[in-house]
């Protein structure tokens, strides 16, 4: 359920054409949700066609391989002894942008998610995370669109990939969440720009209601058939070097009107070695059509690096009336205490009428210059509470890059509710190889 902080990108999907520009650290890890990503953006433009027939001839291929385990033993009241689910899979996403033709290019994206056979359990005792209907392996069109770009604009309509505050990818299993709609951004400056979306539909981990017959790798309503979608805009500016003030208003049908202000950077400390990271955040909940999806929630963070290491602390008050209760929105949501399973928003949609709180703390070391340069191993520990219960969570992580290809993340994720039901161990392990 972690996300990035929302810096704008005229086009993260397409790898071949936008080319990140590093300051002087680069910071990555779970405890970083709300700064990974810290960085300006070189705004390429694709390959040029001087007519449409070139335009498929220059196109760019991209891809990432994705090999998956996960294990996690479950502790559910009703059961004597722990139930163990495990998985493997192998896939990841794969795509190919054309040239431009008067700042017009095509681009698709494949998710893919297929069971390794000879290592998998039956499935009855196969984890239900990687796969979809019946525990099947999956592939399917998840990006898929029209896009525009020029120096200061860019679009793209179709299903698409974004990262707002209330739709998010969220690439926590073996496929990000994705959207059918439209995304556009224009640069007023290189400090000031505007984002504008419209989705409709979703399909990817988050989106799926295996009750509902609902699954990951099929495209469904954001909201029900009767909402024409989620309607969103922004303006964000960037007051210092590193250091960002954004404003979002999303209208969803049926569901709510969000208001959201967060002010986010990065401070130097001169002279000690040291930089601090802070942020602060505030949601306005409106309700919509009696869907009791409603209330204010504050948040604020922040993290202390010197050298490698870091240590950091975020906490996040949710106010909600009678039987009112707030959203992660459609993907991991923008709250700063949200861990790898659990978030503000699911506590408070569990016990609707309560204000909820969490807290979130964490240390880390991010290996620099050193034989295992872009390793980063960190701990964190998190509550989430309100008047009718508690849920703990413990996160271990280890994450690896090296030669700009490759990727490894080891996850271990101790999930205890007050109430003893549904709380549970999970291992998770994921090496993308991307090209």
């Amino acid at each position: 359920m972690i996300d990035g902080i929302y810096i704008s990108q005229l086009d993260e999907s397409a790898t071949p054409t936008v080319k990140e520009k590093k300051v002087e650290f680069e910071q990555l890890g779970m405890i970083h949700a709300k700064v990974a990503g810290k960085y300006e953006t070189v705004k390429e433009l694709p390959k040029q066609a001087d007519n449409i027939k070139d335009v498929f001839k220059y196109a760019d291929a991209y891809g990432k391989f994705r090999l998956a385990y996960i294990n996690s033993a479950h502790k559910i009241s009703s059961v004597p002894d722990k139930e163990e689910k495990s998985a493997s899979s192998f896939g990841g996403e794969f795509g190919f942008n054309t040239a431009a033709y008067k700042g017009f290019s095509l681009h698709a994206g494949i998710y893919v998610s297929q069971s390794v056979e000879f290592v998998n359990p039956p499935k009855a005792d196969r984890n239900e995370d990687f796969f979809a209907r019946d525990l099947d392996s999956f592939a399917y069109v998840a990006e898929s669109s029209i896009d525009y770009r020029d120096d200061y604009l860019g679009v793209k309509i179709g299903r698409v990939k974004v990262d707002t505050p209330y739709a998010n990818s969220d690439d926590i299993r073996m496929a990000a969440n994705t959207f059918e709609g439209g995304w556009a951004q224009y640069n007023y400056t290189p400090k000031l720009n505007t984002q504008i979306v419209y989705l409709n539909r979703w399909a990817g981990y988050d989106s799926q209601d295996e009750m509902a017959g609902l699954y990951q790798d099929e495209f469904k309503n954001l909201v029900d058939e009767e909402s024409f979608g989620m309607l969103g805009a922004s303006l964000s500016y960037e007051y210092d070097e590193n250091s960002e003030a954004l404003f979002w208003y999303n209208h969803i049908e049926g569901m709510s009107a969000i208001a959201y202000a967060e002010v986010i950077g990065i401070y130097f400390i001169d002279g000690y070695g040291l930089h601090l990271d802070y942020g602060l955040q505030y949601s306005n909940i409106r309700e919509l059509d009696d869907s009791n999806v409603a209330g204010d929630v504050y948040g604020a963070m922040s993290i202390l690096h010197y050298k490698g290491a870091f240590l950091g602390g975020a906490y996040n008050l949710a106010v909600v009336e009678d039987g009112k209760y707030i959203t992660d929105g459609f993907g991991g949501g923008p709250y700063y205490t949200s861990l790898d399973e659990a978030t503000l928003a699911a506590i408070s949609e569990a016990h609707p009428g309560n204000n909820a709180k969490s807290f979130r703390v964490g240390a880390g070391y991010e290996f620099l210059d050193m034989p295992l340069d872009g390793m980063i191993v960190e701990f964190v520990y998190g509550e989430l509470y309100n008047d009718f219960g508690r849920i703990k969570e413990k996160d271990a992580i280890i994450s690896y890059d090296f030669e700009d290809m490759w990727h490894v993340e080891a996850l271990y994720t101790s999930y205890e509710s007050s109430s003893g039901k549904n709380s549970f161990d999970r291992a998770l392990v994921r090496v993308d190889y991307s090209f």
